[in-house]
């Protein structure tokens, strides 16, 4: 019997190329669930000259989550602890996506970015927890934001760094 796909899930195409652009060298990490998907949908390429879409990471500066992050940001990992989440990071970020070449991009919503350990959150259990972050934005004055979900995996620079023992 074929595995039970989630209603919340990104079909592969969308897994595997959301952030594309990101990093260097087409390592970057794959969507998990993304709050938005009903009603920002992902583009598929068509066409014989298809242009798959190249992101670039932003900050998030002067919004009205930056104002109210030092309250939010704690409830939302302890949201994350009360769900046993294996998550890796939390962070703010805005995602400006290039357009095909001769068009302009265009700079997406303030986004909660959630890093998780590979394959150990569902998409069902990330829809969920999602609706309970952007109530919490809700009840202190932030709309308009994003909740996306990543497999990451945190390595410090300086185990990068050290010689093999």
């Amino acid at each position: 019997m074929p595995p039970v796909v989630s209603k919340y899930s990104p079909d592969e195409y969308e897994r595997k190329s959301y952030y594309n652009g990101i990093t260097g060298g087409g390592d970057h990490p794959e969507l998990v669930y993304r709050s938005d998907f009903l009603t920002t949908p992902f583009p598929k390429p068509v066409g014989r000259y298809a242009h798959i879409p190249v992101k670039s990471l932003r900050g998030v500066f002067d919004t009205p989550l930056n104002s109210v992050w030092d309250t939010v940001g704690p409830e939302i990992r302890e949201l994350l602890k009360a769900w046993k989440i294996c998550w890796s990071s939390i962070n703010l970020a805005r995602f400006f996506t290039h357009g095909p070449p001769g068009e302009k991009g265009s700079l997406g919503p303030v986004v909660i970015w959630i890093g998780v350990i590979p394959d150990s959150t569902s998409s069902d259990t990330a829809h969920h927890v999602s609706q309970e972050i952007l109530a919490l934005l809700l009840k202190n004055g932030v709309e308009d934001t994003v909740v996306e979900w990543c497999e990451a995996v945190v390595v410090r620079l300086l185990d990068r760094l050290s010689p093999p023992a």
